[in-house]
């Protein structure tokens, strides 16, 4: 009788010396849940959703990271944030996942969870877009943002040796101008590619603005036609900025003397004066009266219009310093030796 009522004081000792250290574990638990909750954790709810999917997965680990919880934490922890149709969800498989004692570790519910609610098809969908990912009209910062995203459904560019990979796929899908001026540089850090090139982006992008800036002040710059003040209140418009051209009907021709075109597409013959021999009149309208025939050197008329007979040529001379080879010629010109 002495020896169970021994037994049965230890027993009752023993739960009394646990009951502070089960209450020290709840307590730390709930202050964790707590800080948990502090951090804003983001709720799913289900349904048909893959982008929705993988943020809240993407946040809830985030705030995992910072924490430091346990496995058993993070389960416990994450599917608290799960509602409507995704709590129904894991509620009814959370017993086949712990049966003969498994335990249900985050990777499992990761697995669970994208299997679920990210499917192989859609996985393959991202893994295309991956594939077939080019800059366009996105910014570099932009496009890198993309590429890190959808890189994750692709394996091998995740992969801790695969930075020459992700430099190459990065590089062949920035624009061609970017493309030109990075890619001589051979850089195989992912991180410094992008930075070159955003930097390259940039830097271009603020020379065209002062380039367009300054042909924005040139335009503004060019005098704008003067208004003067009219009659009556009216204003007329004078443009100050070139001298208008002549009317035709101004132009005079210089060969026939009628207005409305130039000498050199009149109509008319082109006049030559066979006297003084310039062109825009005959010899009956020129003033001239001093020229000299070469014929008779009379005054008044030229050579091709005398009446008076032809002069004879005037005969050759031959001029020599030696006469070795003019002895005999009777036109020779002698000079007296000095």
């Amino acid at each position: 009788m002495a020896g169970r009522n021994d037994a049965a004081l230890a027993a009752a000792l023993q739960a009394v010396g646990q009951q502070p250290n089960a209450n020290a574990g709840a307590n730390a638990e709930a202050r964790m849940l707590e800080t948990f909750m502090k951090k804003n954790p983001p709720t799913f709810k289900g349904r048909y959703d893959p982008d929705g999917a993988q943020t809240w997965l993407k946040e809830i680990e985030r705030i995992f990271r910072v924490m430091q919880c346990t496995e058993d934490q993070k389960v416990r922890f994450g599917t608290h944030q799960l509602a409507e149709e995704a709590d129904d969800w894991w509620v009814a498989l959370l017993p086949t996942l712990g049966q003969e004692g498994a335990v249900v570790t985050w990777a499992v519910f990761r697995r669970e969870f994208l299997r679920r609610y990210f499917p192989e098809d859609v996985r393959g969908k991202k893994e295309i877009e991956f594939l077939e990912l080019r800059q366009g009209n996105m910014s570099v910062t932009e496009y890198a943002a993309k590429f890190v995203e959808l890189s994750k459904f692709y394996p091998h560019y995740t992969a801790e040796n695969a930075e020459f990979s992700r430099c190459i796929k990065f590089e062949n899908g920035l624009r061609p101008d970017i493309k030109r001026a990075i890619g001589y540089q051979q850089l195989r850090v992912f991180q410094d590619l992008v930075n070159s090139c955003r930097i390259y982006e940039e830097d271009t992008k603020a020379h065209y603005k002062v380039v367009n800036e300054r042909k924005g002040k040139g335009q503004q710059s060019r005098p704008k036609p003067y208004s003067a003040p009219a009659d009556k209140g009216k204003q007329k418009m004078v443009d100050v900025r070139r001298p208008k051209k002549k009317d035709a009907a101004e132009i005079v021709c210089f060969n026939c003397g009628e207005k409305g075109h130039k000498s050199n597409v009149c109509p008319e013959e082109i006049k030559k004066c066979v006297r003084c021999g310039k062109k825009g009149h005959v010899i009956a309208d020129c003033n001239r009266t001093d020229i000299v025939c070469f014929n008779c050197n009379g005054e008044g008329h030229i050579s091709s219009q005398c009446t008076q007979p032809k002069r004879a040529p005037t005969t050759g001379r031959v001029f020599a310093l030696t006469g070795t080879q003019t002895e005999n010629e009777d036109r020779l010109i002698r000079g007296d030796r000095a």
